[in-house]
């Protein structure tokens, strides 16, 4: 009898280690503190992002003595909401405006690299987010990107 019940607290013991473990190794990952949540949704996705053409494409002239008399660009601007996108649209003509100032200091000797290009595109962002700081106090406009560039 006495072997009976040893055995019994034994199976029981193990049954209880068996649930115990499987309980450990198989619970949810424990809940984000409510701090790292709100950090995790403010940030915004990149499938979230909303692009709009600046149309039309930007032509300038180069008064270099290079063979190359003229720049096209095409460009796109991303934004994370429709408000901030809308807000930009309302005073596209400052922002090409500007775009286009930038574009007409530049020559053909100046923009020749990958690195120049991009230095450019940077330079355009920096402008099209200092009118939307001046106008609304923010820069509202995340990133801009040329999507067709030709110097000839």
């Amino acid at each position: 009898m006495k072997k009976i019940i040893i055995f019994a607290v034994a199976g029981i013991i193990l049954i209880g280690a068996g649930i115990g473990g499987a309980m450990f190794f198989l619970k949810s990952p424990e809940e984000p503190m409510e701090e790292e949540m709100a950090e995790e949704e403010m940030m915004p996705k990149e499938e979230d992002a909303i692009y709009e053409n600046i149309h039309p494409a930007f032509t300038v002239n180069f008064n270099d003595d290079s063979p190359k008399k003229f720049m096209q660009v095409y460009m796109v601007a991303k934004f994370y909401d429709m408000e901030s996108r809308d807000q930009f649209k309302m005073h596209i003509p400052v922002v090409r405006n500007n775009l286009l100032m930038l574009m007409s200091g530049k020559n053909s000797d100046e923009l020749a690299t990958k690195e120049a290009k991009e230095m450019l595109r940077k330079e355009a962002l920096t402008t099209a987010q200092s009118v939307m700081q001046e106008i609304y106090g923010d820069n509202l406009v995340e990133d801009i990107y040329f999507t067709k560039l030709v110097m000839q």
